[in-house]
Formats: C-alpha cells, sequence, structure tokens
C-alpha cells in the first residue's frame, strides 16, 4: 500500500533534491555558462537547439514540465499564469534549478510594463444610518449607458400603448 502512496512519493522527490541537488517539476532552470560546448547539447537535434535559443532569447522563465530522475527532462518556456509553451525534453547537465528560497519567482523584465496610469482614491461619501435616509438622486456620470431613453423613444412608446388599447378593444 506505500508504493501506491502520493506522499511518500512526493516525500522522496523532495528528498533526493536536498540530497542530489536534482530537478523537480516546476523548478526554473538556469543553463550553465558553457553549455553550449557540452557533448550533450551538441548532440542534440538542430531544431532542438534553436528552441532553446530562442527561449534564452526570449527572457521568460524556462521551466521543468517533466522529470522522471533519469538524465533527461523535460523544459517549457514560462508564459505565466501556468501556461507552458514548447516542451523540449534535453539533458540534465545542462543546467542547475534556480533557488528562490521560500518565495516565488520575480516576474522576468520583459513581461514587466510600464504605465501611466495614476488611481487618485476619491473619498466615499458617508453613508446615514437609517437606509431609508439615503439620497435617491441618480447619478449624472454615468447613469443608464446600455439602454438610455430618448424624448422619441418616450413618444413611441406613448402612441404603440394607446394603439393597443384600440386593438385590444375589437376582441373584448
Amino acid at each position: 500500500m506505500a508504493k501506491n502512496n502520493k506522499f511518500l512519493s512526493l516525500l522522496e522527490k523532495y528528498q533526493s533534491r536536498f540530497e542530489q541537488k536534482g530537478f523537480l517539476v516546476g523548478d526554473v532552470i538556469k543553463f550553465n555558462d558553457n553549455f553550449k560546448s557540452h557533448e550533450s547539447y551538441k548532440a542534440l537535434p538542430e531544431n532542438v537547439k534553436e528552441v532553446l535559443d530562442s527561449y534564452i532569447e526570449s527572457g521568460l522563465h524556462i521551466r521543468v514540465t517533466q522529470a522522471d530522475g533519469s538524465d533527461e527532462m523535460v523544459v517549457a518556456q514560462d508564459h505565466g499564469g501556468g501556461r507552458f509553451v514548447g516542451k523540449v525534453t534535453i539533458p540534465c547537465c545542462l543546467g542547475a534549478p534556480v533557488d528562490f528560497g521560500d518565495n516565488l519567482a520575480p516576474i522576468p523584465e520583459v513581461q514587466r510594463h510600464e504605465t501611466k496610469v495614476d488611481i487618485k482614491p476619491v473619498e466615499v461619501p458617508e453613508l446615514p444610518e437609517n437606509p431609508t435616509d439615503a439620497p435617491t438622486q441618480v447619478p449624472h456620470e454615468g447613469g443608464n449607458t446600455t439602454h438610455p431613453i430618448d424624448e422619441e423613444d418616450e413618444e413611441v412608446v406613448e402612441e404603440s400603448a394607446k394603439d393597443e388599447a384600440s386593438y385590444t378593444q375589437q376582441y373584448l
């Protein structure tokens, strides 16, 4: 029964991480400085090399999406919010996991946007203690913008009400 226990398998993965410094699913990977001169990188197909180069040039995080304890792992580009794009299998010796401590990974510079939006707080008017004393004014700003009623529309409604009365009178 202990073999099927998910907690034990998870615990074993974390224990192996601290003993051997391995990879876990969700880790951010940082490639070694000279990973392109490594024999494992040279043995990769050209399309995988191009994908890895595009990942590095993009400036986004590269996360481990599958690690089963073998010499290979699956990595993907992290677009944020759990969106992993372009999974590629690479050897584990090309990089190392980035340790952020107990914190989440910081937002990459590529995904930061400088906005000039400056929302200034507005004081909320105090509500009366008795809800029946609340003002019943219709706000001047905003109002009913989805279905504004024009004077022409009011005239049409009044005319159609008169016509319906005469029309229904015939059947009574």
